[in-house]
Formats: C-alpha cells, sequence, structure tokens
C-alpha cells in the first residue's frame, strides 16, 4: 500500500490558524456548563483539531504544552 501524499500546504500557517482555533475551543470549554452539549462539542473539537495536526505533521502532541522540568532546573547536575 502506498502512503498518499498531502496536497501543497503552507503548513506552518495551518497549524497556527488550527492553532488559534483550538485555543477558542479550550475557552469554550472552561466556560461551559459541566456535562453540557456546549462543553462536549468543545472536547471533540480539540480531539478533532489534535488528530489533524498529528496527520499534518505526525507528531500525536503537536498543541501541547511541552515539559519544562530541564528549564527550571538549569539541565542535569
Amino acid at each position: 500500500m502506498t502512503k498518499r501524499s498531502l496536497p501543497p500546504i503552507d503548513m506552518p500557517r495551518v497549524l497556527d490558524r488550527l492553532g488559534i482555533c483550538r485555543q477558542a475551543m479550550i475557552e469554550l470549554y472552561r466556560g461551559s456548563p459541566p456535562r453540557s452539549m456546549t462543553r462536549a462539542t468543545a472536547d471533540q473539537m480539540m480531539r478533532n483539531i489534535d488528530e489533524l495536526a498529528w496527520i499534518l505533521t505526525g507528531d500525536k502532541e503537536h498543541f501541547h504544552l511541552k515539559g519544562h522540568g530541564q528549564h527550571l532546573s538549569r539541565g542535569p547536575r
């Protein structure tokens, strides 16, 4: 089976826009009542954005914050 190639796109621009959409969904999720349709929809949209970013980059956690323990401890001692 051959791997499908993506059409030519401006990857950084697409990822930037997906990041903006994901941030909006985070704000919507946090501002919605628990167990509401709005909250569930925002959660699903974040999952969809993460999956699309994974397809585009190969990184399942592209939009997730990376740990920064080494920066806090100034690296290995």
